[in-house]
């Protein structure tokens, strides 16, 4: 998708993994350490030095006429700092269904908080992202998506202590090719809408290079309305190797700060996969000129930023093994 997709999206990359498995109609299967990037980058906003760890899922699901599936997640921590104790926890849940042409989800944040060694603290509030999707003929697909987090600052600053909000809604429509036997041709386009506010003394605005639509927590006020489109390609080169190649730009768009307007910079981002099948046995990974967080609307390749380098080849891995 587009590298302006959503809130605190660049954050770097950290080990995870699970498994899943099935019983006649019931699927099941535990993740470790999916953490938030939304809920990690609310926490620095809110100067808290204190992310979510050791993160626990529980999935299941099923197909009684109409598929579904549920999930829970489960976060706490606590440390022994010097100066004091540092705790964290999060619990969140998901749910998603599928009947006939319809796919529809909603993703609920039911508790977010943190608290440092210095005693600035995170109170997430209730936040939620829900969407649907409607296959047509064609094989074309409209979606809408919409999502809202709030938080409450309580820092060792006074003037810093405050609320944080984001709000996005998005809603698009996109197209699969089939062009051979071998090469399928995606494409996507969608409007897309952010706000966010903060009202701690920490807040920014334009001058401030952290005050991006990736980062618009960051904003004393933020608002931007854009248009991303995205063209990319899946070749089946061989029976043990897929490779896949995009390109995404965002087409028009506007932002604001408190007291100013500008239009977007460079937006292009390129990216690159591959999976390598071994029987069951499957590794994906991917390269992009993007560097993501605040650095993604100026990563520049040829000056050696983003990652699409020979020294960063496969920079996001996964493996997966069907038994």
């Amino acid at each position: 998708g587009s590298e302006l997709d959503g809130i605190g999206a660049g954050q770097s990359p950290r080990a995870e993994g699970g498994f899943f498995k099935s019983a006649g109609n019931i699927n099941y299967g535990v993740y470790l350490g999916s953490e938030s990037n939304t809920s990690n980058y609310f926490r620095s906003e809110a100067g808290v030095a204190m992310e979510e760890e050791n993160n626990i899922d529980v999935f299941v699901g099923g197909d009684a006429g109409m598929k579904w599936g549920a999930n829970l997640t489960y976060s706490k921590t606590a440390k022994d700092e010097t100066a004091d104790d540092a705790t964290q926890s999060a619990l969140r849940t998901r749910l998603g269904v599928i009947s006939g042409d319809i796919e529809a989800f909603a993703n609920v944040s039911l508790s977010n908080k943190a608290e440092d060694a210095d005693g600035d603290e995170l109170k997430g509030k209730l936040g939620y992202q829900v969407g649907a999707i409607y296959n047509l003929d064609n094989n074309y697909r409209l979606f809408a998506e919409y999502s809202s987090n709030t938080a409450e600052v309580d820092h060792t600053t006074a003037a810093n202590d405050g609320d944080l909000k984001a709000t996005k809604l998005q809603v698009g429509a996109g197209h699969t090719s089939k062009l051979n036997d071998k090469a399928n041709l995606f494409t996507k386009v969608q409007y897309q809408m952010n706000k966010a506010e903060n009202d701690t003394d920490l807040a920014g605005d334009f001058t401030d290079p952290t005050c991006t639509v990736l980062t618009s927590v960051s904003c004393e006020e933020y608002s931007a309305s854009f248009i991303p489109v995205v063209v990319g390609l899946e070749y089946d080169a061989t029976s043990w190797l897929v490779l896949r190649g995009s390109v995404s730009q965002t087409i028009w768009g506007t932002q604001e700060d408190a007291d100013n307007k500008k239009g977007f910079a460079e937006s292009t981002v390129v990216n690159a996969g591959a999976s390598l099948k071994f029987g069951d046995l499957v590794v994906d990974g991917v390269i992009g000129n993007s560097a993501g967080g605040a650095a993604a609307a100026t990563a520049d390749t040829t000056a050696g930023a983003g990652n699409l380098r020979t020294d960063n080849l496969m920079s996001r891995v996964s493996m997966t093994y069907r038994f």
